[in-house]
């Protein structure tokens, strides 16, 4: 049983957010704490409070430092156990450089959340306690940035706004998460997503 934290490092608020909330939900059985926090000054202040370990989840395009200088700032603290970079770059590219810095793991934010989760699990030596329905529902990040919005029942057009995409892109995955969530429309989506703690 894995008895330290997880931080969650990243400067979009509603992508921290969503997956803050889903790993907490899907860890709450394993008793581990996950915390969210925008930078990673924010980070390490967060680290230096108490006396436990921890695993930060690591966005790499974040301000004030580079990719790898964030990598190794925070692995050089003791507390910290795994630092795993999560970025929409190129994995190909940065894969092998997170790792030579001291990362444990390179996820890219194309996985879903479900993805992340396992992946966490195989780090920490947790057994998966997640249960089969909650299973079958793999959002990719992206898609949980759009259920977000649409659960503060904004249109398509403010939607793709906000997260600097088209229309028709929004539509796209606002007809995956149907799919997904085995429903027709959005009303249904956002209670379904509700109860099965997705937002």
């Amino acid at each position: 049983m894995y008895s330290g934290s997880i931080l969650i490092v990243d400067d979009h608020p509603i992508y921290r957010d969503a997956l803050c909330e889903k790993l907490t939900n899907d860890f709450k059985s394993a008793g581990v704490e996950v915390l969210s926090v925008p930078s990673v000054e924010d980070a390490l202040l967060t680290i230096s409070r108490g006396n436990k370990s921890w695993l930060v989840l690591l966005d790499l395009l974040l301000p004030n430092h580079t990719p790898l200088e964030a990598i190794e700032l925070l692995k050089a603290n003791n507390h910290v156990v795994h630092v795993i970079a999560m970025s929409g770059l190129d994995e190909q590219e940065w894969r092998d450089k997170c790792v030579e810095s001291g990362a444990s793991l390179f996820i890219s934010k194309n996985n879903t959340s479900n993805f992340i989760y396992s992946k966490l699990c195989e780090l920490l030596n947790i057994a998966s306690l997640k249960s089969d329905e909650q299973q079958n529902f793999s959002l990719t990040a992206r898609q949980l940035e759009v259920l977000a919005l649409m659960s503060k029942g904004l249109a398509n057009k403010i939607i793709a706004d906000q997260l600097s995409i088209s229309e028709q892109t929004v539509k796209i995955h606002i007809n995956a998460i149907f799919k997904y969530l085995k429903v027709s429309n959005r009303t249904q989506a956002v209670y379904k997503a509700n109860l099965l703690r997705l937002i």
